[in-house]
């Protein structure tokens, strides 16, 4: 099935809210699918063209892209990613799917290596203005997290043993995990 951001938000905004706005902060996919249609209403373009050409074109990523309406397979070499419904029930081979589901949180593909590309060219101020930055990197304690660690606007804040802190942002998708940081 692919889903467009409506079908990923419409769950979402039935639900009635965990705290009154402003009181709290919690980490929400929503919350970024709501962010890809405010990009698309602002350039009148779709989250994925905007993210190719702001991000992926624009570093000369090699191996990330945002997949095409109803692909359900990883372009390049890849391992297989394996799931399943609950602890101790068999694996399920989770590797060609739909990754629609994920929106604006997480439909992206990419290799490491240019994950690692994107976190360096950031962090370097090479995608943001100063000021954005800054913003991003203005962090809040969040349920959720491992003990220590903050959020900020898309950034977490990992405090590492040697006394400073890496920056970055993992996600899970069915089959694949990713953890990353930079110092």
């Amino acid at each position: 099935k692919t889903y467009t951001a409506e079908d990923l938000l419409r769950p979402a905004l039935k639900m009635k809210a965990s705290f009154p706005v402003g009181k709290k902060r919690e980490y929400s996919n929503t919350n970024y699918t709501l962010a890809g249609l405010i990009v698309q209403k602002v350039t009148g373009r779709p989250i994925g063209e905007e993210i190719t050409t702001r991000i992926i074109e624009r570093l000369g990523l090699r191996h990330t892209y945002w997949p095409g309406e109803g692909e359900q397979t990883i372009r390049e070499r890849h391992p297989h990613g394996y799931t399943y419904e609950r602890p101790g029930a068999p694996l399920t081979d989770a590797t060609e799917l739909d990754p629609s589901w994920a929106g604006a949180a997480g439909q992206l593909v990419a290799r490491p290596s240019d994950v690692n590309r994107v976190l360096t060219a950031l962090m370097d101020g090479k995608l943001l203005k100063p000021a954005q930055l800054e913003e991003m990197r203005t962090t809040v304690e969040t349920k959720g997290l491992i003990d220590g660690w903050r959020y900020g606007l898309g950034l977490m804040e990992m405090p590492l043993s040697c006394g400073g802190v890496a920056w970055g942002h993992g996600g899970d998708f069915d089959g694949y995990e990713n953890r990353n940081g930079i110092t």
